[in-house]
């Protein structure tokens, strides 16, 4: 995200900044829950690319049981 962030001369606006700020605290969660969390977050939003009205946290953050 640094890397990202320094490369594209930061967030342009409040609206960017806000947004990189969410996803950062959600893949930091999810880092500290989740063992796989790039897999499951790269599942949640395949998922969401196929149905926009799914739930965004549950499809995150759902335990998953194997």
């Amino acid at each position: 995200m640094v890397i990202a962030r320094k490369v594209s001369f930061g967030s342009q606006s409040d609206a960017g900044a806000r947004t990189r700020e969410i996803l950062m605290t959600v893949l930091l969660t999810l880092k500290k829950r989740c063992h796989d969390f790039q897999s499951r977050f790269k599942h949640a939003i395949d998922q969401l690319a196929e149905n926009a009205h799914l739930d965004p946290h549950r499809l995150i953050f759902k335990p998953q049981f194997s």
